[in-house]
């Protein structure tokens, strides 16, 4: 009687002190009824001593004393919280705008400097149509990435995921082994080359600095960062590097817009369409404006659903546009004001006009460089933890589940070795290999554009949305609008761009 009345009136303050009755009594009985409909039937056994039979806010019990009842008093955590932590490294709260960030910095790459040597054949309206294609092309394969990363989220009750495991899941495990191995082949060219470009600009401002140390210095700085500081410190120094690549790449523009304001409208009337002009500028923008490496961190830390990541993706996505959309109009009505329509270095060619323009050449070269080797480096511990979880499943399959469960926790613990891991080696392959930095870059832009983020992507959005379908025919999809269709158009831009590789 005294638990039922204290069951009944104060519900949520059971202490140690009133545990609970062995035997239910009469009027435990008789209150069957009123308990909610999730509870029990009352034809089920009645609770044993360790379990209670009234409602208890929702949480995640913790550790191994749940036969205690004073675990029914613990503090509860807001949910937020819960929802909030997301690293294997340190629990971060979700931060819809660190995301966007993290998308400005990793899609402005040095290679956005470039540009406009393969665009100035084709002139200003071709050339600008094709990087519009071209941004939509890479926005709507990294769409796709993101239903997938999230579906496989939801699926597995996991906080983050990796490109590989989206493949082994949806195209098997023998083809996943081989997209794990070149996908981490792919990810580490990457790191190679914005240790190697970092180090270059760090001994170009100090010719003094021992070739190793200049590797060393930012590498060693991020690696600090992202496995001691939470992920707020990360954040901070991202969007710091993104502030200086604004900064730079307008002061770049507007040098430009002064140096030669006339010949900007001038160079408008220049347009050759055909398609040996055009082509030459895809492949490169591509790879510029891509994201892909880090698309599933992206997912881990934007929000709650695929939608928040669409949004950030488009809204992170616009800005590295508008940049490489100015910055290859300038140059281009620059050459022809100079009359050097087959120029090669758009860079020599602006401070051939303005020399002063130096210092924002290498600011934004430094800041895109660091902002993309923060993205990879925040992004990679987790593929090649998967990668090697691939392998040894491969070769363990007995034991496939067990060994699926300790790399996992391995993983967790050593966070901070891998973090460390994929950030050392690369100093020492940029430190004594000259040719370190443009081998990875063409690496880098094969994979990338003809085979992991071309083809791969509508394939296996194909394949999830197909055995969707079957488990519920009512589900549709409507993350990246067109169906089949729109699927079907990306994997044939995919297989061209192959094919001309």
């Amino acid at each position: 009687m005294l638990l039922s009345s204290r069951i009944r009136h104060h519900p949520h303050q059971l202490t140690p002190s009133s545990p609970p009755a062995i035997c239910p009594s009469l009027n435990l009985r008789r209150l069957r009824p009123l308990r909610p409909p999730t509870l029990a039937s009352a034809n089920t056994p009645p609770p044993s001593p360790l379990q209670f039979s009234f409602p208890l806010p929702r949480r995640q019990w913790r550790g191994g004393t749940s036969g205690l009842v004073r675990d029914a008093v613990l503090e509860l955590r807001p949910i937020e919280a819960d929802v909030g932590s997301v690293t294997a490294g340190g629990k971060k709260k979700k931060s819809f705008w660190g995301a966007v960030s993290l998308i400005i910095g990793t899609a402005v790459g040095p290679g956005m400097l470039g540009l406009p040597s393969a665009t100035i054949r084709s002139g200003q309206a071709p050339s600008a149509a094709a990087i519009l294609l071209s941004w939509a092309y890479v926005v709507s394969s990294i769409v796709l990435v993101a239903e997938l990363s999230f579906s496989a989220m939801e699926r597995d009750g996991v906080d983050e995921v990796s490109f590989t495991g989206l493949a082994s899941s949806t195209l098997g495990a023998d083809l996943g082994a081989l997209v794990a191995v070149v996908y981490a082949a792919l990810s580490f060219s990457l790191l190679v080359a914005c240790v190697a470009g970092i180090g270059s600009l760090v001994s170009q401002l100090f010719p003094m600095v021992n070739p190793v140390m200049a590797n060393a210095l930012f590498p060693c700085f991020a690696g600090v960062l992202i496995a001691f500081f939470p992920f707020k410190a990360v954040d901070a120094a991202n969007r710091a590097l993104c502030g200086l690549m604004l900064v730079s790449i307008t002061a770049l523009v507007v040098t430009g817009v002064s140096v030669g304001r006339s010949s900007l409208l001038r160079s408008l009337g220049y347009a050759c369409w055909s398609p040996g002009a055009i082509l030459p500028a895809i492949p490169v923008t591509v790879l510029t404006l891509g994201f892909h490496v880090i698309t599933p961190f992206i997912c881990k830390i934007v929000g709650d659903s695929v939608y928040d990541a669409r949004r950030a993706i488009l809204i992170g996505g616009a800005v590295p546009l508008a940049m490489v959309l100015s910055w290859n109009a300038v140059i281009l009505g620059l050459a022809s004001a100079g009359g050097n329509a087959g120029i090669g270095d758009p860079i020599k060619l602006l401070l051939s006009v303005n020399p002063a323009a130096l210092p924002a050449v290498r600011g934004f070269a430094f800041a895109a460089l660091a902002t993309s080797l923060i993205g990879y480096a925040v992004s990679f511990p987790k593929q090649l933890s998967d990668t090697v979880e691939l392998i040894v499943q491969r070769f363990s399959p007995k034991h496939g589940s067990v060994q699926h469960s300790n790399l996992s926790s391995g993983y967790r613990r050593n966070w901070v070795v891998l973090t460390w891991t994929v950030l050392i080696v690369p100093i020492f392959i940029a430190s004594f290999f000259s040719a370190a930095f443009s081998r990875a870059l063409d690496f880098a832009g094969v994979y990338a554009n003809c085979f992991l983020f071309g083809i791969l992507p509508p394939v296996m959005a194909w394949i999830h949305r197909s055995q969707k379908r079957k488990r519920s025919p009512d589900s549709c999809e409507d993350i990246l609008p067109g169906g089949n269709a729109a699927l079907f158009i990306l994997f044939s831009i995919a297989m061209v761009l192959a094919v001309w590789h």
